[in-house]
């Protein structure tokens, strides 16, 4: 199934320019996980006014062609400073 170029948008002003439904704020992704997780769809409907039943199929195929890519976090380093792995941050001398 071909995905419509205008029928998923990516706008950085939206939700960080995660890809939703033209028109909404309902993130392509989520509208996929609850059709493969088993929702039916008139309750993923009702829940999401906004988008049609063949919204649901858009997301379903973009979300198959486009999976999410799992994003890994870095956070700046400090100098001096060290990771904790105990769980345990140790005390200040002085």
């Amino acid at each position: 199934m071909e995905v419509p170029e205008e029928a998923i948008v990516s706008d950085p002003e939206i939700l960080g320019g995660m890809p939703v439904i033209e028109g909404t704020r309902v993130l392509v992704y989520d509208l996929a996980a609850s059709v493969t997780g088993g929702i039916s769809r008139d309750r993923i409907l009702s829940a999401h006014p906004t988008n049609e039943e063949h919204h649901l199929d858009l997301a379903v195929a973009y979300a198959k062609t486009n999976p999410l890519q799992r994003q890994t976090h870095r956070f700046p380093t400090v100098a001096g400073a060290s990771l904790v792995k105990s769980g345990q941050i140790p005390r200040r001398e002085g």
